[in-house]
């Protein structure tokens, strides 16, 4: 008899199973079998840290998307929409929305400073979240089993915070709004550079010298990002990873380590949470309902 493997806790069971007999999961459809094991295989099982980021990330993008169906917006397609145009789809998700959870702009990063953290989890489009989470998962799996759950997670968190108070910094007065986990990415590139001149390993010239290049040659094609966040963060990664590149393994401080991951991580629900309750969008909201 054929048999069926459940993709959560990998036991086989009997082709007519509707529930795992092991874990009392309900056992998914062929289609949704499969992509949930790419995910897994993709991801690793050793990478958990990613996988609640990559969860993070995508749960902010679909509660804007909801919003925006809400409103009678399309699709926010980003880069993708002249070719896919005829579908209904529009550029990026609207200003108020985008504030709604967490997007920096004005003075929002001085007057409602979390957002410095919350704007890391927030994208303007499908295309703007498919390249950077491209990025983060390729990169991020082999980091953190590298670097360790604790140290990935604060590599990311704070490589993308810093990166938005260098952004905040250049571009002032005039702060546009802006958000997305690409400075945070950028710190994972960074990351690179510091643990290989933590080990004193000559490769880590070329390695910056060729990473650069790319952040600013990304910049151009790409035309409207955010580079001060881009060489913010990567210049923040190449920082933190050359400080855990050369950190001696004491228990204490690797249980401090844990703690402030796990503080990092609730504190990403916390600041998304702020920013939906903050003036600031239902203000920009109503001006745009004067155009609607």
């Amino acid at each position: 008899m054929a048999a069926r493997l459940c993709p959560y806790c990998r036991e086989l069971n009997s082709v007519g199973e509707k529930r795992c007999f092991r874990c009392g999961r309900r056992l998914p459809g062929p289609g949704l079998g499969r992509s949930i094991r790419f995910v897994q295989e993709a991801l690793g099982a050793d990478a958990p840290v990613t996988r609640v980021l990559l969860f993070l990330e995508l749960l902010v993008f679909a509660l804007c998307t909801v919003v925006e169906l809400a409103m009678g917006h399309g699709f926010p397609l980003g880069d993708l929409g002249p070719l896919l145009g005829r579908f209904g789809g529009q550029g990026s998700f609207s200003t108020s929305t985008l504030l709604r959870f967490g997007a920096l702009g004005g003075e929002l990063g001085h007057t409602e400073p979390w957002r410095l953290l919350s704007a890391v989890f927030v994208h303007a489009s499908f295309f703007h979240i498919a390249m950077n989470l491209w990025v983060f998962t390729v990169l991020g799996r082999d980091l953190e089993r590298s670097l360790g759950s604790a140290r990935f997670a604060l590599l990311f968190l704070l490589s993308g915070v810093l990166g938005f108070v260098v952004s905040e910094w250049w571009y002032a007065p005039f702060h546009p709004v802006t958000m997305g986990a690409s400075g945070a990415v950028f710190g994972e590139i960074g990351a690179g550079v510091g643990i290989l001149r933590a080990r004193k390993d000559r490769a880590w010239k070329s390695f910056f010298w060729r990473n650069l290049i790319y952040a600013l040659l990304l910049s151009v094609v790409m035309g409207n990002v955010n580079t001060a966040a881009h060489l913010g963060g990567f210049a923040a990664g190449i920082g933190l990873g050359f400080v855990f590149g050369r950190e001696r393994p004491w228990a204490r401080l690797k249980t401090m380590l844990v703690v402030a991951a796990a503080a990092g991580l609730v504190s990403v629900v916390a600041s998304v949470g702020l920013s939906m309750h903050s003036l600031a969008w239902q203000e920009v909201r109503a001006r745009e309902l004067r155009y609607e």
